[in-house]
């Protein structure tokens, strides 16, 4: 880029890489808000648009000054279009600012920032509008012969609307700051002084565009103000969530481990001693077992290795056999052990196949297959019983004494990706396997 006299022009030079930087930087930003859609997606389009906006101004200083100065019927319509561009693309940006920090006032402020927003809107419109009679009626810049720009006397109109623009957002977001966050306060006043000030400045000394990089700066400010609330909002809502989780993990285990169940079991074992210390000692250590394997849950984030849940169910169906004097039955072919799955759910629908299923027969007795393997990068689990089994299209609707078995449903499909099928017939049984994908583990 050549400046007077044939001296490079150092000047435009570093603004033209600066800007350049600059419309990268906000397309990256697009990019990485665009991932984060799912959390407001009314908030993050008008953000984005806010960005594009900045980008297309960028891209377009950036040819305005590569142009200015050039000869020829190319650059006589790029230099026009370019700055024309630069002019309307500011007024826009205005526009889209107020639309997206209005929007962020209302998210912290049950108020309605609507005749604020019309005011800006009707600014940029005007601007627009000036811009557009410029282009046929020059009265605030025009071109020399030679392309290159320089102001009219009603070029003062634009840095007006500019400052007033601006300054009406700035107004806005201090009344309202009490209900911004410090660092989002700091970064949100931040982008919109630089380019007051730049605009003042400029208005006085024409040179290097200070007006479109302290815009650029105020875009950084802002995507970096969106990325800290989104993080703080992506943080509390895991606060949140290991709550709900917590509590319930707590529920579930009050659920599983029912307070008759330990009278029972305990009241079996003492009479027990009567008949074989070493048989009751074995139902007091499987006891044992179970309930420490029941409480280790609690440790666990959301899945649980299967061998653990495995042995905790082993030990409840030993305490069931000694109960009820072996008449229940079971056997444990596990082929496949290398996965998770959530916490209760192989304990959940064994103990179901027990309560509801063999104990409910006529003799009470029965038996419980568990059978798990891998096939096709699928972990599977088969827990089946010739209880008195059930009609599975009423147990699935109803909530009832199958509920256990609607909410593992759920929990094997959103926790590990998979599915449980369920075949059962009353008087022949049921059979339940669980399709557990490799990968998702």
């Amino acid at each position: 880029m050549i400046g007077p006299g044939g001296t490079p022009d150092l000047s435009r030079f570093v603004q033209m890489v600066a800007e350049g930087w600059g419309a990268f930087f906000s397309i990256v930003a697009v990019i990485v808000i665009w991932q984060t859609r799912w959390a407001d997606e009314k908030k993050t389009a008008r953000l984005i648009r806010f960005i594009i906006i900045d980008a297309i101004l960028l891209i377009s200083d950036v040819f305005a000054i590569a142009f200015r100065g050039r000869t020829g019927a190319e650059a006589f319509y790029i230099v026009r279009i370019a700055n024309a561009m630069v002019f309307v693309m500011g007024y826009m940006l205005i526009m889209s600012g107020v639309s997206y920090f209005s929007s962020l006032i209302e998210d912290r402020v049950s108020v309605s920032v609507k005749n604020w927003r019309l005011l800006e809107y009707f600014i940029g419109l005007i601007g627009v509008i000036m811009i557009i009679i410029n282009v046929f009626y020059p009265y605030l810049y025009d071109f020399d012969k030679n392309n290159r720009y320089y102001r009219l006397p009603g070029n003062k109109l634009v840095s007006f609307t500019y400052v007033l623009g601006v300054l009406l957002i700035l107004v806005l977001l201090l009344n309202f700051s009490k209900n911004l966050k410090k660092l989002e306060k700091f970064a949100i006043c931040s982008a919109l002084i630089f380019p007051m000030l730049s605009l003042v400045f400029q208005a006085f000394n024409y040179g290097i565009s200070l007006v479109i990089l302290a815009t650029c700066i105020s875009v950084m400010l802002t995507f970096g103000s969106h990325m800290m609330d989104y993080t703080a909002m992506i943080a509390e809502r895991e606060r949140e969530r290991e709550s709900r989780m917590t509590d319930l993990r707590i529920r579930i285990l009050h659920d599983q481990i029912k307070p008759h169940f330990i009278y029972n079991a305990l009241t079996g074992i003492y009479y027990g001693m009567d008949e074989s210390i070493p048989r009751s000692k074995k139902a007091l250590k499987n006891l044992a077992g179970y309930l420490r394997g029941s409480l280790d849950v609690l440790d666990e984030r959301d899945t649980v290795e299967f061998q653990k849940e495995l042995d905790t169910v082993r030990c409840y169906l030993e305490v069931e056999a000694f109960r009820f004097d072996d008449q229940v039955e079971f056997e444990v072919d596990a082929e496949d052990t290398d996965f998770s799955l959530p916490a209760f759910s192989l304990q959940t629908l064994v103990e179901n196949s027990v309560r509801h299923g063999i104990r409910k027969k006529d003799p009470p007795s029965g038996r419980v297959l568990i059978h798990s393997w891998l096939e096709n990068d699928v972990h599977r689990v088969e827990i089946a019983d010739n209880g008195i089994g059930f009609d599975v299209g009423e147990a699935m609707d109803k909530e009832g004494v199958h509920i256990g078995l609607v909410n593992t449903k759920k929990r094997i499909e959103l926790m590990c990706g998979g599915s449980m099928d369920i075949e059962s017939k009353p008087g022949e049984g049921t059979r339940i396997t669980l399709n557990i994908p490799a990968e998702e583990i």
